[in-house]
């Protein structure tokens, strides 16, 4: 059965439209199943972002937000709280007021009252709580408690330094890859014919190969021709860049398809996290 804190986190974020009934009880099961709070698991879940999350609890609770990204570090609130504490419940304390008496807390769950008591009962001090986002509290413990700087995880991208020049991608991204997983074009537009230039010196030629191009050749063809690194960009045609197109438009619908599976199959019990990252790795 769930529980009121995970409840109430869940009605908040569908009544703000943020989330919708069915997949709030997607996000529910994998909770149950696997354990954590519910507004990370919709975060990794990819049904909404971390601050879309994170505003809607502030207007649903109707409690101020806080930016922890340029919080000068208080060496009396983080002698306060454990940073095991801190680092299991998604609490960060951000300063001490009233001569030590008042404790400034930040909190990804403030409807978590069990986390609060304890945070208060170790503190020794009245906690006024204000909420910010799980992973904004994991980069503060990080960087406060142990020292160190947070990297961003990224969704596809592995893990990188958090960097002014970050900017979404494209929708019209396209990636191909090799065997190793290394990206060989990125977007369509990559391939397209770049403004005339002066003429390199000539290379060395490659070995003769069949040349992808032509009315017979299919998408499977031009992409084996990209990994190989064979026919330079700027030799593509219209009718070659349609067919990767079509490419592109086929793997968005496939990838809609298989996470509405995937989420239907863990709303119903069906499908282990754990077994499917085992058949992942195969």
């Amino acid at each position: 059965m769930a529980s009121p804190s995970r409840n109430r986190i869940g009605d908040i974020l569908v009544k703000a439209r943020v989330i919708d009934d069915l997949q709030l009880r997607s996000a529910l099961a994998t909770h149950d199943q696997w354990g954590g709070r519910l507004s990370r698991i919709i975060a990794d879940l990819g049904l909404a972002t971390d601050d879309v999350i994170t505003e809607a609890i502030c207007q649903g609770l109707g409690m101020q937000r806080i930016q922890l990204g340029n919080v000068t570090r208080d060496a009396g609130a983080l002698s306060r709280v454990d940073v095991s504490l801190a680092e299991q419940k998604a609490v960060f304390p951000v300063s001490l007021k009233d001569n030590g008496k008042t404790l400034v807390l930040a909190m990804a769950d403030p409807t978590d009252l069990v986390t609060l008591d304890q945070v208060a009962a170790k503190s020794r001090a009245r906690v006024v709580v204000m909420v910010a986002g799980e992973r904004e509290i994991e980069h503060a413990i990080l960087r406060h408690y142990r020292g160190q700087e947070p990297v961003v995880s990224t969704r596809f991208g592995g893990n990188k330094r958090p960097s002014s020049s970050d900017a979404p991608e494209d929708e019209d991204e396209f990636k191909v890859v090799d065997m190793s997983g290394n990206t060989v074009v990125k977007r369509i537009a990559d391939i397209t014919p770049p403004a005339p230039a002066a003429a390199p010196p000539p290379a060395p030629r490659a070995p003769e190969r069949a040349p992808a191009q032509g009315a017979g050749a299919s998408a499977a063809d031009i992409l084996d021709e990209i990994l190989a690194g064979g026919t330079p960009a700027n030799e593509w045609t219209d009718e070659d860049l349609k067919r990767l197109q079509t490419v592109q438009q086929n793997q968005e619908k496939s990838s809609k398809i298989l996470r509405a599976l995937l989420e239907l199959l863990l709303e119903k019990n069906q499908l282990q996290q754990r077994e499917l990252a085992a058949r992942m790795r195969l």
